[in-house]
């Protein structure tokens, strides 16, 4: 069977240098007309898009912004030494009344300016802007100041107590304006709620908020922030949609720059190699027409490019050159034997077309394994991966061997000696095979030692950390976190299905208990901040009708006069019921404020917050969502993923491995090594205290996958002179003598590829690259030093030859 596809490898390889232009042109014509749908490619960098319109996480989150509107805001943290002085207050002012000016898409801009203040007025309610009247003088600056510390729904949500920070709270539309009429009803069905347009302007399917449309926002928002910065007036911008642009900008950059250094790499090596135009310009013509295709693929489909799939490009760059390094390499062997170019075309394919095929299918396979992961960008991941490295195959076997065939080459010669790089791989490999034990022994203490260390490996997301210190979105997120409660929201729905249900005083006082409670959970660094709901507002009212008398600030314990105030509070004028409960009273919400933390610690924080809530609302049913509670959601996708993917990898992959290897023996043995480089990789992980996360998740699958590649190219080539000579030693001697080259420059391509990330903007990004380049390149010395040892071993070979010997074999 292998001898067949060999032949049929090396029949393919004579057809196209037969036909090299026909082969070319179809190739051209049919990456040209896919290319065009390039331009369609989008981003999606928010956090409600790791799971599937269907998923119950996002079907509950969906649910509740069509209800109460977008619960992620965009939040100002203002420093000054006094906020409370006639010139901050007047600066307050300027940038508010800019904000709404000039800012597009939002809905509410809050602030001590117009931030709702409750008064009774004899027998009356006023409920208006806080700085409706307006300070003039410093005693009425100095009065401000104590309405505004006394109100405690100011406290860490527009004041700090020392009054050293203010903050503006910025509520962005939920639905996206794409095609929409921009007059005041926009957006907004008969029956009062909010309605998404398609993009052709026609009510129907719903049409959230776009990640342009969320740049256009902040992109302006900055603009009026740098205008009012000033160094005794210090302007921190935090908040999940400047997250969202902010990553959205730097995953943009950074796939455009690392796409180009990966090109630049692969060149600076492939010349390096072959030391021929030839050698650096086909494998890059092949590789970047795979790469152009697969994109368009993506674009075609509509899938987006997300956080993890942003290592697309420079991963398929990385991993598809290999297949045209092994290739390449073979052909000028056989041109410097004196083959002519027919030949020696013909002569590369059947010797590495086969392995080049093999390894490309476990590549696929392994990374296949991702599809079926809860998240949709490890899923994309897990389905274009794949695509793309077919793709790279398909083109390595078809346009390579055609775009050689007419290229303008030289004439080759016989080298004298080996080449440096091959005279070491000899060496390194000799070694292994005399000090087979040794070797053995030393590698299983490492791998003790690793193992011990993956046991401290933890999961992790926190997009704080992901940006350097010093970072304006890490100083703000953490200046937010310290002043005002932080810059995270969990939101609970109750509710209580009869219409008024969240009149009921009881239900209202539990709600009151609810929020004491949450604020004393201490369960490590989530914590909740700041509990709102429409407990505030009726204590409020009812304070403000009782002569504003402080003792008057709670729930009234009579049904009926809890719906006469909050009556009288809608006839004033005011909106504010819509945030927190709906039109017939029926279902209420509780917003938690948080500090912006590690989303591992979050699960602590709800379940304590949902035992609470099950011993005090006596049965009325709710359930937590927000953006917090999809991030929270994200950490056990994530664990699922992670467990399931690399279960199914290992599945796949080492079976198949067995299989194409064709001997039982042989293929058990060539386990270890690919097992061996991904152990490593997390001991390494739990030494240092990096934990898993949307990128490092992908390592282990990634890991497996072109692992087992060198190790197809080496036991192919191995058995193939292992057969012939039925000695371990030679067979491996001539192994790294005809693969060894191809196999250590791939190997570089990729780890350098990936070590590229290390100068990505987002630490995430660093780590993924460095610890996914440390394993391709510990698979790389497994397969060089650890395999020949445990062939030799499993083997039984006798006393090693001396090297002179081993060197007149390989000659024969």
């Amino acid at each position: 069977m292998r001898e067949h596809l060999e032949k049929s490898f090396a029949q393919w390889g004579r057809f196209a240098y037969r036909h090299a232009w026909v082969v070319i042109g179809l190739v051209l014509a049919c990456t040209v007309s896919l290319a065009t749908q390039l331009p369609k490619i989008g981003f999606d960098t928010s956090t409600e898009g790791f799971f599937n319109e269907e998923d119950p996480v996002r079907v509950t989150y969906d649910a509740f912004r069509r209800k109460f509107g977008q619960d992620t805001m965009i939040l100002l943290a203002i420093r000054s030494d006094e906020v409370f002085t006639l010139e901050t207050l007047e600066r307050l002012r300027a940038l508010h009344q800019d904000i709404e000016s000039e800012v597009p898409l939002l809905v509410e801009v809050t602030s001590l300016v117009n931030a709702r203040e409750t008064l009774g007025l004899e027998d009356r309610l006023r409920v208006d802007d806080f700085l409706l009247d307006w300070p003039e003088t410093a005693a009425e600056a100095e009065e401000v100041r104590r309405r505004a510390l006394a109100n405690p729904l100011y406290l860490n949500n527009f004041v700090s107590a020392d009054a050293e920070f203010t903050s503006i709270v910025i509520e962005i539309e939920t639905y996206s304006r794409i095609g929409m009429e921009t007059d005041d009803l926009g957006g907004f069905d008969d029956g009062g709620e909010a309605s998404g347009l398609d993009a052709g302007g026609n009510t129907g399917e719903e049409l959230w908020l776009t990640g342009d449309e969320i740049g256009t926002i902040v992109t302006a928002l900055f603009e009026v922030v740098e205008r009012h910065q000033a160094e005794d007036f210090e302007i921190a911008v935090s908040g999940s949609p400047v997250f969202v642009d902010q990553f959205q900008a730097a995953m943009q950059r950074d796939m455009a720059r690392f796409a180009s250094l990966a090109v630049l790499t692969i060149a600076v090596l492939l010349a390096a190699l072959f030391r021929r135009v030839a050698g650096v310009v086909l494998p890059l013509v092949t590789v970047l027409s795979s790469l152009i295709t697969t994109i368009s693929i993506m674009a075609i489909s509509g899938t987006p490019l997300m956080l993890p799939t942003q290592i697309l490009p420079s991963f398929l760059l990385a991993v598809g050159v290999g297949g045209s390094v092994h290739i390449l390499a073979i052909f000028y062997q056989a041109r410097r034997r004196g083959d002519n170019r027919e030949d020696a075309i013909a002569y590369a394919l059947g010797h590495s077309g086969l392995a080049v095929l093999m390894t490309s299918l476990t590549t696929a396979v392994g990374l296949i394994s991702f599809a079926a992961a809860q998240m949709r960008p490890i899923a994309h991941f897990g389905i274009f991966a794949p695509v793309g490295v077919m793709v790279a195959l398909v083109f390595t076997a078809v346009l390579l061997p055609a775009l050689i065939s007419v290229f303008p080459m030289r004439e080759e010669r016989e080298r004298a000696l080996p080449a440096f790089s091959q005279r070491l791989l000899l060496r390194v490999g000799d070694f292994a095979v005399r000090r087979a034990g040794s070797v053995a022994a030393v590698w299983a203490v490492l791998l003790v030692a690793a193992a011990f260390g993956a046991t401290k490996v933890h999961l992790s997301h926190d997009p704080i950390s992901w940006w350097p210190e010093g970072h304006p979105m890490r100083t703000a997120t953490e200046l937010m976190n310290e002043k005002t409660g932080g810059a995270m929201f969990f939101e609970m729905v109750v509710e209580t299905g009869v219409e008024n249900g969240m009149h009921d005083p009881a239900l209202l006082a539990s709600l009151e208990t609810l929020g004491e409670r949450a604020a004393d959970i201490d369960v490590g660094p989530a914590s909740v901040g700041k509990t709102v709901s429409l407990v505030d507002v009726v204590k409020e009212i009812h304070q403000a009708l009782n002569e504003n008398r402080q003792e008057f600030r709670v729930v009234p314990a009579n049904r009926e006069l809890v719906a006469q105030e909050l009556l009288l509070f809608e006839n004033s004028g005011s909106d504010d019921l819509d945030n927190f409960v709906d039109p017939t009273f029926a279902t209420g919400r509780v917003t938690f404020k948080a500090p912006f933390v590690d989303s591992t610690s979050y699960p602590a924080l709800l379940a304590a917050i949902s035992a609470q809530a099950e011993s005090l609302l006596g049965g009325v049913p709710f359930h937590i969502t927000g953006m917090g509670a999809v991030m929270t959601s994200m950490i056990n996708g994530v664990m699922n993923t992670l467990v399931r993917s690399y279960i199914l990898a290992l599945l796949l992959v080492l079976p198949f491995l067995v299989l194409l290897i064709g001997n039982l023996r042989m293929g058990l043995t060539a386990i270890i090594p690919n097992l061996a480089p991904i152990v490593m990789t997390l001991g390494l992980m739990g030494w240092f205290g990096i934990g898993i996360d949307i990128f490092t998740l992908l390592i282990g699958c990634i890991a497996i996958s072109l692992a087992v590649d060198d190790t197809i190219h080496f036991m192919h080539n191995f058995r193939r002179y292992y057969d012939a000579t039925g000695d371990v030693r030679v067979a491996v001697r001539r192994t790294l003598e005809t693969t060894g080259q191809a196999l250590l420059f791939t190997s570089l391509v990729l780890a350098i590829g990936f070590l590229l990330y290390t100068f990505a903007e987002m630490r995430v990004l660093f780590h993924f690259g460095f610890l996914t380049a440390f394993t391709i390149m510990m698979a790389f010395l497994a397969d060089l030093i650890l395999a020949p040892a445990l062939l030799v071993l499993v083997t039984g070979a006798r006393e090693a030859k001396p090297v002179q010997a081993l060197e007149l074999e390989a000659t024969r």
